[in-house]
């Protein structure tokens, strides 16, 4: 990577990946492991525990749809399995050396699955789309309209200050704030793919998904995601051969973990994916049969207890400092986890440059009924909150049942509510429950998590476009709240939020890890947030082969499991 704009683009130092990662192994079990050499053809269904809502910008797609999902697109970067982001359908990225100034260029020769090119027109498209740009234009009388609404990725993508084409493939971008890592925002936990302009300014953004992806789209519904390999697939195996081998896939959501685990042994499933979250009992079973191969992430993902510092009980710091204390991890750990993660001492991982155990309200028994005592003191009130959980995951239920009970014996009364993984994720931008346990953060850099801790990604900038449309508009008045909707806990603490975004911007590896780590401290003295596990993602497989063997068109192996799973480019069928 280079710097640009300083000293006639001379070459500087690559860009910075934080990978402080103690360990990257990907664990295998003893099963029956697929052939050497590819195979070609043959259709296969994949189980997994999310359904497909859309896929459009504002749509939210979790962690095992996704996977489905990535066969039809692709990422402009991709995260290497030490941790770094290198470039994928981009060619390159490079920065000013003030880290303000980015510049994207597109790699030649790609098209969409609709015949149209990727280059810099497309690039442009996709990042008006998700800072909402294309939408709000539309909204008030000018052109291209993109339909849909505004998501998330407002939230990701509110400090880009401005977004220009300077060539023909190429596009740059001017941030408000230094970010010296902005490729892991690029990135975005794999979220940010590549859409064909025709599928963002089409009429069924949402229904009809165009990508540039080794495979194409079938039909989707709600519950089922049915793929057909692309003929015109633009990378290579390593002996020139096409991709993808397989002729098409087929996902199929089965939120209790029995029919996936029945469907992995008896082949009707050729693979599934699993979460130690609520699901380490089958992961560990799995792992013992000798006739299916099982592969399992670092415990590099974060679930978060996320507190509603706008409505009681969680306005409360005391009530945020008993649930967290009420929390016995040890035997969450024990009971619900069988022993496959780790007892939180932080709220992020010790891969992450983040952690920093000081000032994490652990579990004390005695401390959560002072805590509770106190609340009641200060409100008048029981402490009581209701707990949202999916209760068609037998797992998940009993995840729920464990926590009242944890919470009864601190005199907090949990009332549990029932919900489906996508109303919660509709509900929680922005936060409707009074709390939410959910995995949004992860990973051993800040991308993925930084946007969730800080009030206003935009860093309340007012020349964003935003701001100012809203302040000349009175229909888009409430528009700014967007910077901040990744925020679900709702707490603005400038304390936290002035060391985040100065490690942000650091390039210094030991400045920003310091940075970073008082933030944690600061974030952790407040019980901004709390969390009872970390956790892993598996996936059980049997009779396929290639699985993590095609490297990135950068160079090096990809993460062979993630919070979406695997990469499908490269799998064969043995069968």
């Amino acid at each position: 990577m280079k710097s640009i704009f300083t000293g006639g683009r001379r070459k500087v130092v690559a860009v910075m990946a934080i990978a402080l990662v103690a360990s990257l192994t990907q664990v295998s079990s003893s099963g029956a492991a697929g052939a050497d050499t590819p195979k070609r053809g043959g259709n296969i269904t994949v189980g997994i525990f999310d359904s497909f809502p859309g896929y459009c910008m504002a749509d939210n797609l979790a962690n095992s749809s996704l996977m489905g999902a990535r066969t039809i697109y692709e990422t402009w970067v991709e995260q290497r399995a030490d941790g770094k982001i290198v470039p994928y359908l981009l060619k390159s990225f490079e920065h000013s050396a003030d880290n303000k100034t980015w510049l994207l260029t597109v790699r030649d020769g790609i098209k969409f699955h609709d015949g149209t090119p990727v280059d810099a027109d497309a690039l442009l498209i996709n990042l008006q789309a998700l800072r909402g740009a294309l939408y709000i234009n539309g909204l008030i009388g000018k052109t291209p309209k993109s339909t849909g609404k505004l998501g998330t990725a407002v939230g990701f993508t509110a400090n880009i200050q401005d977004v220009v084409k300077t060539g023909a493939m190429s596009v740059q971008i001017t941030l408000f704030q230094p970010e010296s890592d902005y490729p892991e925002s690029l990135y975005a936990s794999g979220r940010f793919f590549a859409r064909a302009p025709s599928q963002i300014l089409g009429a069924d953004c949402s229904t009809k998904p165009v990508g540039t992806g080794a495979f194409k789209l079938v039909t989707t519904e709600l519950t089922k995601l049915v793929v057909t390999a692309n003929p015109d697939y633009w990378r290579k195996d390593a002996k020139g051969g096409k991709l993808p081998y397989l002729d098409g896939i087929t996902f199929t959501f089965l939120p209790d973990a029995q029919p996936r685990v029945s469907g992995v042994k008896s082949g009707s499933l050729a693979a599934t994916m699993f979460t130690s979250a609520t699901e380490a009992k089958q992961i560990k079973d799995l792992q013992k049969n000798k006739n299916i191969t099982t592969i399992i992430s670092p415990t590099d993902y974060y679930p978060t207890i996320w507190m509603n510092h706008k409505i009681a009980p969680f306005s409360s710091k005391n009530a945020r400092l008993a649930l967290s204390h009420a929390l016995d991890r040890e035997k969450w750990l024990k009971v619900r986890q069988k022993g496959l993660g780790m007892v939180p001492d932080s709220i992020v991982g010790p891969n992450n440059i983040m952690y920093n155990k000081k000032n994490y309200a652990g579990f004390d028994l005695a401390a959560a009924k002072a805590d509770v005592a106190a609340y009641k003191t200060e409100t008048g009130k029981d402490l009581e909150f209701s707990l949202p959980y999916v209760s068609a995951s037998a797992d998940a239920t009993a995840n729920a049942i464990l926590i009242q009970q944890m919470c009864a014996a601190a005199g907090i009364k949990v009332n549990l509510l029932s919900q489906t993984t996508a109303e919660a994720i509709a509900k929680a931008f922005p936060m409707q429950y009074q709390m939410l346990p959910l995995l949004l953060m992860e990973g051993t850099g800040t991308g993925f998590i930084l946007p969730f801790l800080v009030s206003d990604m935009s860093g309340g900038n007012p020349n964003h476009f935003i701001t100012q449309i809203a302040a000349k508009v009175p229909a888009l008045k409430g528009l700014p709240v967007y910077f901040g909707i990744l925020n679900i806990s709702s707490f603005k603490d400038t304390v936290s939020e002035n060391l985040l975004f100065a490690a942000r911007g650091e390039s210094n590896l030991a400045k920003k890890k310091k940075l970073y780590q008082q933030a944690t401290a600061q974030i952790q003295a407040e019980a901004h947030v709390t969390n009872i596990s970390m956790l892993a993602y598996s996936l059980s497989y049997k009779n396929l082969g290639g699985i993590g063997e095609l490297p990135l068109v950068a160079g090096g192996p990809r993460r062979l499991v993630t919070n979406f799973g695997i990469d499908w480019t490269g799998v064969w069928s043995t069968k």
